[in-house]
């Protein structure tokens, strides 16, 4: 692992990256381009609980925590969309928590001493991870496939633990209030029963699940995760959470109004929900809590005794950079001169045109002087009679003459 160059540090991410779910793939992809961000020069790498385990989303490798070595991290970042048991940590690496409370039973990380943090649902910064022009081109791809139509659409996430039969008939009558033309199912895990709708396959990509939610007129979600991207992309959404498992951790980053117990109560959760005003409390948390987890990763990394060596390598390679624009600029400014001396010596009849005008333009300004010289003589010759007594003294007689003659 630590064959790898870098000039900063190492920092794993410990997530559910072997299930498909949108919790599952979705904090790996946030966490990494967020602390990259902020970490800039850090060598940032996914990890998995179990052996030879990969995500779903394009196959990409994680790690098995149980083959890195003592010295292979600095910083473990946890981050996991379940309650299992967490695998003690390698060597002198510090874990810290990202998300707490709610479905992950993480108690002992923190990046606080008083206690382990509770933040909201990283799916809320979700709109930061694919540029818009991409979600546009996926939804274009989606609407070819025949996965999506071209007109408004609801969204009706479903988990395994879904009851799907009794909850059609209300996201129908939803959509149909709602002047939504279409419904697209968007499943979690296994392949849910046949609707007559439109559905994405089960192990969809993160891109995919990103675009259909960020083009949806509403969005019904199954779980905190799809509700938390959909408040990301600013769409109208409702949990339906029978149980109410997720609520707690809903009410992190949205309304408890946009929470639906029962089907014959989704209708008016989303109608309460279009009047749900927005919050940007929930990404300001996050952008604290994962600064904080940016420091204690420099902290970390200073307590390695490698700060030294990575301040000289980066006034080495600021060095460099200096090095390299002056010799840009002097490569700039000697090309620029070559350009404009082939320019003026090029043949035919360019040359002597330039040389003509040149002439000219000299002629021309002798003779403009000449006449500005000739000029300011005259002027100052005038100023100097207008001054003297004897034109003051003849101004009456001269007006006189002058009406005399205009007769």
């Amino acid at each position: 692992m630590r064959g790898e160059t870098a000039i900063g540090g190492a920092l794993g991410l410990l997530c559910s990256t072997e299930l498909d779910g949108l919790g599952d793939q979705l904090p790996v992809r946030v966490l990494e381009r967020e602390l990259r961000e902020r970490l800039g020069d850090w060598r940032i790498s996914p990890l998995a609980r179990r052996e030879h385990s990969h995500r779903a989303d394009g196959g990409l490798a994680a790690t098995p925590i149980s083959s890195i070595g003592p010295d292979d991290f600095h910083l473990i970042v946890v981050s996991l969309s379940e309650p299992l048991e967490i695998p003690e940590l390698p060597g002198n690496a510090v874990g810290v928590a990202v998300r707490s409370g709610g479905k992950t039973g993480i108690e002992i990380l923190s990046t606080r001493d008083e206690g382990p943090d509770v933040v909201p649902n990283l799916g809320v910064l979700a709109d930061r991870l694919v540029a818009p022009e991409v979600l546009t081109a996926r939804v274009q791809h989606l609407q070819q496939l025949g996965r999506l139509p071209e007109h408004r659409y609801l969204v009706l996430h479903v988990t395994p633990a879904t009851p799907l039969a009794r909850l059609r008939p209300a996201v129908a009558k939803a959509a149909e209030l709602l002047a939504i033309d279409h419904v697209v199912v968007l499943p979690t895990g296994e392949k849910p029963e046949d609707t007559g709708w439109p559905a994405l396959p089960h192990d969809a990509v993160v891109e995919d699940r990103l675009a259909v939610i960020a083009n949806a007129a509403a969005v019904v979600a199954g779980d905190e995760h799809v509700a938390a991207a959909a408040q990301a992309f600013g769409r109208t959404w409702v949990l339906f959470d029978p149980k109410g498992a997720d609520r707690a951790a809903v009410e992190q980053f949205g309304s408890a109004e946009q929470i639906a117990t029962a089907p014959s109560r989704l209708v008016t959760a989303l109608r309460r929900a279009l009047k749900v005003e927005r919050s940007a409390k929930a990404v300001r948390v996050l952008d604290e809590h994962l600064n904080a987890v940016a420091r204690l990763a420099e902290e970390a990394f200073a307590r390695t005794g490698a700060a030294e060596q990575r301040i000289a390598l980066l006034a080495a390679e600021n060095q460099a950079l200096r090095k390299a624009h002056q010799q840009l600029r002097a490569r700039l400014i000697a090309e620029r001169e070559a350009v404009v001396e082939h320019m003026l010596s090029r043949s035919g009849d360019v040359g002597p045109d330039l040389a003509t005008e040149r002439r000219l333009h000299t002629e021309l300004a002798e003779r403009h002087r000449d006449v500005l010289a000739a000029l300011a003589a005259d002027r100052a010759e005038l100023a100097a009679m207008r001054s003297t007594k004897l034109y003051r003294w003849t101004r009456l007689p001269r007006v006189v003459y002058g009406k005399l003659r205009g007769r």
